[in-house]
């Protein structure tokens, strides 16, 4: 029976941690999914402003464009007009003809060129023939040759005028507008036109002018790189905020889910109590009458029967006393005497407890080391269940130790309680068993009902006190009882 009960039990007990971290996921589902969509939203966020940025990047780089394009048009109209009329024409009716090797000539048309650029942002300025020959530039060493031209300079000839973006560096740096360079060359028709209609006459050849576009384009960089900045900053910090705010309300909702969950666990527990009490009770009747007269039968025949088989008869009263004591922590377990409060010495009680424990003790090489100042209070409590927990936790103690061994009992004061502890110099406690150790019926003894230390813990909590077990530093394991310190005047109300 004592097994169908230890396995229902531990079902019930697996049931409800099952439950408790069914209900705990429940609880905190919401917390998560706040976290989830805050560090979705954070993510989000932070792409759409690189998008924006990259957006308002690229939109600042095409005005740019469009106006240096419009820019360099204009240049180039005016520096076609002030090279015809202040140089071709002027030369052409005095001298019949150009010749820019005639280094007066190339004087005064290098002389009209930078008057007319001076001022303007142009470094580069190339005059080409039809027949792609460099005949004026910037830089003295292409005067003269023949270089390759593209699609823009064969469109110039055609009176159209066009531009092209020249840039150097790394791929990456280009593709994420941090060129080393940028340049944008225009190209334009050097011709001559209608001074009215502005219709082409006749074209001579190309202008080729070089804007620098550096500085700009990596302003334009900076600009983003203060945006992407200045946007991760702010996100972050607000991301900081929502998931302090949002720890901050996953703590309080564990924390009211682990105090919600303790309250179902000790109303299961006191149904589970009560219905055992029941049950206790029913069982104590039917059994412990027939019980009581099968020892006290046998003890009688004991007496009077000195045969070969007196043998069968200790084991029959030693198996009767096992099953009353059982009976009887059913009973303290399920129907907990009420105590009877009176002033009590607690050295009082474990000398009684040493009395009665005094023939065991010396017959199997047990010592008990008492420690305590003479000058202990009180305590308003019921002697017999004092007593009743006190060897409990003393036999629990002697079984740590088969081969005997040194129980240390150390009674102090802490501060407006009453501390009692004993330590043995058995195993001590796992890690697994300390988990389960106050459930009711679990014991590591093969003879035992598991119901000793939570009649112990029972009848320390009816006293307002308090029972704990832990791991001594050296060795064994150290039970220790808080008691309040009072007398009837301090303690009416559990009077």
């Amino acid at each position: 029976m004592s097994s169908k009960i230890g396995n229902s039990n531990n079902s019930d007990q697996h049931s409800r941690l099952q439950g408790r971290s069914a209900a705990t996921r429940v609880t905190v589902k919401p917390v998560r999914l706040v976290q989830n969509f805050t560090s979705l939203s954070l993510v989000v966020i932070f792409l759409a402003t690189l998008i924006l940025s990259m957006v308002l990047t690229q939109n600042a780089r095409t005005v740019l464009m469009q106006k240096n394009q419009d820019y360099a048009a204009l240049i180039a109209n005016n520096l076609n007009h002030q090279v015809f009329w202040q140089y071709v024409y002027p030369t052409v009716k005095q001298f019949g003809r150009i010749n820019l090797y005639n280094e007066a000539e190339f004087d005064l048309l290098d002389s009209v060129v930078r008057h007319t650029l001076h001022g303007f942002n142009v470094d580069v300025v190339n005059i080409y023939n039809e027949e792609n020959q460099v005949l004026y530039s910037f830089d003295p060493d292409l005067i003269g040759k023949k270089v390759t031209l593209g699609r823009e300079y064969n469109m110039a000839l055609k009176d159209v005028s066009s531009s092209k973006l020249m840039q150097t560096g790394s791929g990456w740096g280009i593709w994420l507008g941090r060129p080393e360079s940028t340049i944008l060359k225009t190209y334009s028709p050097f011709c001559i036109r209608h001074p009215e209609t502005e219709e082409m006459i006749k074209i001579y050849g190309v202008f080729e002018i070089g804007i620098d576009l550096s500085n700009d384009y990596r302003t334009i960089f900076n600009f983003q790189l203060m945006v992407v900045g200045v946007s991760a900053t702010v996100m972050l910090l607000l991301f900081l905020v929502l998931r302090f705010y949002v720890g901050r309300g996953e703590d309080f909702l564990l924390q009211r889910a682990e105090e919600r969950l303790k309250l179902e666990e000790q109303l299961s527990r006191a149904e589970r109590l009560a219905s055992l009490g029941e049950m206790a009770a029913g069982v104590s009747h039917e059994i412990r009458n027939p019980l009581g007269i099968i020892r006290s039968s046998a003890e009688l025949l004991g007496k009077r029967y000195d045969g070969p088989n007196r043998q069968l008869l200790e084991v029959i009263i030693e198996e009767s006393t096992r099953l009353n004591d059982i009976i009887t922590d059913f009973l303290n377990f399920a129907r907990p005497t009420e105590p009877r409060f009176q002033e009590c010495s607690v050295a009082g009680v474990l000398g009684k407890n040493l009395a009665f424990l005094a023939p065991r003790l010396n017959q199997d090489g047990y010592h008990v080391e008492q420690e305590a100042p003479s000058d202990l209070p009180m305590v308003w409590a019921d002697p017999n269940l004092l007593y009743q927990s006190f060897l409990n936790i003393l036999i629990n103690a002697m079984q740590a130790m088969p081969a005997g061994g040194t129980v240390h009992v150390k009674t102090r004061i802490q501060g407006e309680k009453l501390s009692v502890s004993f330590t043995d110099e058995g195993k001590g406690v796992t890690d697994e068993a300390m988990k389960k150790i106050w459930n009711p019926f679990f014991t590591t003894k093969e003879r035992g009902t598991g119901l000793g230390l939570c009649v112990v813990r029972n009848i320390i909590e009816a006293h307002g006190g308090s029972v704990t077990i832990e791991n001594s530093e050296d060795k064994g394991a150290c039970v220790r009882v808080e008691l309040p310190i009072g007398t009837r005047d301090g303690n009416d109300s559990d009077s």
